[in-house]
């Protein structure tokens, strides 16, 4: 990604004593090329406020003649995020993160993402600083695997031979599944020739060393949020977690990115064998429940995590209702929790057609964090079963997996 940042700020960074968390005022201005179809912005605070597709801006911004213009009012220097409106209603859009930290960040936008510019001082600088060099060291290393595949010497014979398989074989055939199914257990060593593969492995050792160089100082804002966003979907590299540790968990503790990356670790460590996290959530009726509470009774909790707009999330939730059916009197609980926000007129209908007989709680705008604490922040949903001494047995278990383990702990 082209991205300007300045080298003389760099130079000046200041420790995370001075960037205390302090109201700031931000003037977002911007440039939209060759995008006559773009009409709005959307604007998020938080490196979570765009988590959800049900997640609202603070903001829509208006472009007029390709400019826009916004002051955005702040308790404290955050990580912000910009998206497209058409993008957005599409389903398929590219987010645009930036730190907002009371001066003037300046944005280029094109139709291609990747030539986005975006300009600022102070903590703006540094964090679009880290994202240009990590930027590109993925170019160099792109421009490598462009020149393999030029010539046929990126993908392996084996894999090669299995997409040809797969391309002259019918979807609809038990033949493409097993051919699908030996695809996906193929490691990358096979899926690669040696050449490719190595070169792989090179370009991730030198970026996680970059990565830490830059992370392995003193904290500040902007390189809180370059750790904030390795926590976003997967537990970091072993060396991440140890510099985490040393000198990011007592640093800015009153600051909001301290507060997510504690939230992450927690939920990207919950996994089978380990402990629920206990919660308070409101019903659709506004009054407050805690988990444990509910579970109270159980011998087996499914935590049920939806949402009314979330297809795949409801076709699961429905295939585990004849199960509850059947075993609701021996032991069996579900307990569901809905991503939604204030309108909840569209999880009403969903709860009645979809004909769910257990209790249901709403984790209102993500402002328990939820998502979050289950190590699911950009999923739509997830489920837990969880024994009556709090053990996750299982996440996301399919209805076979369910059904066995019902029978192995509650059948007479």
């Amino acid at each position: 990604m082209r991205i300007l940042y300045f080298l003389g700020v760099l130079a000046l960074l200041v420790s995370c004593t001075e960037q205390s968390t302090k109201p700031v005022q931000c003037h977002i201005t911007g440039t939209v090329i060759d995008r006559p179809e773009s009409k709005v912005l959307e604007l998020y605070t938080h490196i979570d406020g765009e988590a959800a597709a049900s997640s609202r801006p603070v903001a829509e911004i208006k472009i007029r003649d390709g400019k826009f213009a916004y002051d955005l009012a702040l308790d404290e220097a955050d990580y912000c995020t910009l998206s497209f409106a058409e993008e957005k209603a599409r389903g398929s859009w590219f987010p645009i993160h930036f730190i907002a930290d009371g001066d003037t960040v300046r944005l280029t936008l094109y139709p291609d993402a990747e030539e986005h510019r975006i300009e600022g001082t102070g903590a703006t600088a540094e964090f679009q600083g880290y994202k240009e060099q990590l930027a590109l060291l993925n170019e160099a290393y792109y421009e490598k695997v462009d020149s393999l595949d030029e010539c046929n010497a990126y993908n392996s014979e084996a894999y090669t031979a299995l997409i040809a398989q797969l391309e002259t074989t019918d979807q609809r055939s038990d033949a493409f599944k097993a051919l699908v199914e030996q695809l996906n257990a193929m490691p990358d060593e096979e899926k690669l020739t040696e050449t490719a593969f190595n070169q792989q492995k090179e370009h991730e050792a030198e970026y996680l060393a970059a990565l830490l160089a830059m992370l392995d100082q003193e904290p500040t804002i902007a390189r809180y949020a370059l750790l904030a966003e390795q926590m976003r979907y997967r537990l970091p590299d072993g060396a991440i977690l140890e510099i985490y540790e040393r000198r990011y968990a007592d640093a800015l503790t009153d600051h909001y990115l301290s507060a997510y990356c504690r939230r992450q670790l927690a939920g990207l460590r919950v996994a089978v064998g380990k402990q629920y996290i206990d919660f308070e959530a409101p019903d659709v009726e506004g009054t407050m429940h805690r988990f444990s509470t509910l579970m109270e009774g159980a011998e087996l909790t499914l935590l049920d995590l939806w949402a009314s707009w979330c297809g795949p999330c409801r076709r699961g939730s429905i295939a585990v209702l004849p199960l509850y059916e059947e075993y609701k009197e021996r032991g069996f609980k579900v307990i569901g929790v809905a991503r939604e926000s204030e309108d909840l007129s569209n999880l009403q209908h969903a709860i009645k057609q979809d004909g769910y007989p257990w209790p249901q709680l709403v984790e209102l705008d993500d402002r328990i964090h939820l998502w979050s604490q289950y190590g699911c922040s950009n999923a739509a949903g997830r489920k837990f079963l969880i024994d009556k001494a709090g053990t996750i047995l299982a996440i996301d278990p399919s209805v076979e997996e369910l059904t066995t383990i019902l029978k192995e702990r509650l059948d007479e």
